[in-house]
């Protein structure tokens, strides 16, 4: 039940009558009009008599009805019902003025305005109703959509809070295992340790300036995910080959933070480390249309047996979310089979010139 709005003065009420859009004016001339023709069947006088009637009550009626302002009244059709009484009293007054009925043939013909003032009434009534409820329908409609915006607004926030706390935390194992194996690499390999330790630089060179950011660009997690995958191939030597075809005009588009690291982590942890002999992971970056598409493909292990939970895993549905909450339905992520094997996780974001 809407609540009731703060009085108004009667002379405001009475301005606030004569507002309406464009549309709403124009709806109501087409009705009056059409009831005119409606009248005028029976009717052996000239069209103007039946439309000046249907006219002259059908606007005192809509006055009337605005003035009242049902909307903001907790008794919306006791007011609906009261203006369209005093809308058709007044309108019939206006055709007995504007015709110029006698007053004698008005006092005569008592019975015939008065069942004018009843059909008038019920038509104004009817329509009224129809308009309010369509009216209330759209107010409805209105707060339901406001409603799931404000929602979709705190899933946004929601999710960048959880990115903003991810961003704030460096992969523990994946830092403890690159240090443990340059330690190792110190007392065997100097020269390979000396090579580890600046791939190692060069990611967290690559990392640390977005733990804070809630935005970066493809450019630069490209580069992210080449000092993490230099790393690892340092470790995992000639079990893993990898290659980046982001194309220059893409590279300062806009992107998710770690969310390309992400696919790329994905794909190392299911695809290339679960495989005897490795394989190789390709990132690549294409403007399609409206869309901007970043795939990444490994030959890797490949899809696994139990395809009802395939590409749904806790990584992957917070890729979706995070895509859902950041561009709604334009942002799409989808996981594809490779043949002979491996998979390609395909991101699609809207595209942003310039």
């Amino acid at each position: 039940m809407p609540a009731s709005s703060p009085p108004r003065s009667p002379l405001r009420a009475l301005r606030s009558g004569f507002i309406a859009s464009p549309q709403t004016l124009g709806l109501i001339a087409a009705i009056n009009t059409a009831i005119a023709l409606v009248l005028w069947i029976p009717d052996d006088r000239a069209f103007w008599h039946p439309l000046v009637t249907a006219h002259l009550c059908g606007w005192c009626i809509a006055y009337s009805v605005n003035v009242a302002a049902p909307w903001r009244s907790r008794s919306p059709i006791l007011r609906i019902v009261t203006a369209c009484a005093v809308g058709a009293l007044i309108g019939i007054a206006l055709v007995i003025l504007v015709k110029g009925y006698p007053l004698s043939d008005v006092q005569h013909r008592a019975a015939f305005f008065a069942a004018n003032v009843a059909a008038a009434f019920s038509c104004g009534l009817l329509i009224s109703l129809i308009l309010y409820v369509k009216a209330r329908e759209a107010r409805a409609t209105a707060e339901l959509l406001k409603a799931e915006a404000e929602r979709h607004l705190l899933s946004k926030q929601a999710v960048e809070a959880e990115l903003k706390l991810m961003q704030a935390q460096v992969e523990p194992h994946f830092l403890f295992n690159t240090l443990a194996s340059v330690q190792f690499l110190t007392e065997t390999d100097p020269r390979q340790a000396g090579r580890l330790l600046a791939h190692l630089i060069e990611y967290l060179r690559a990392a640390l300036p977005q733990l804070r950011a809630s935005s970066t660009t493809l450019g630069k997690e490209s580069d992210l995910v080449a000092a993490y995958l230099n790393i690892l191939k340092m470790r995992i030597g000639d079990r893993l080959a990898f290659r980046l075809d982001v194309p220059p005009e893409l590279r300062g588009h806009p992107f998710p933070p770690n969310l390309l690291i992400s696919l790329v982590e994905n794909a190392i942890k299911h695809g290339i480390e679960p495989s005897a002999d490795g394989g190789s992971i390709v990132v690549g970056a294409r403007h399609e249309g409206d869309s901007v598409v970043v795939d990444v493909c490994d030959t890797g292990r490949g899809m696994t047996s139990n395809a009802s939970t395939a590409g749904h895993g806790v990584g992957l549905s917070n890729v979706r979310e995070r895509l859902a909450a950041l561009y709604g339905a334009r942002g799409q992520f989808r996981l594809e089979p490779v043949t002979p094997r491996g998979v390609r996780a395909v991101l699609q974001l809207p595209f942003e010139p310039g």
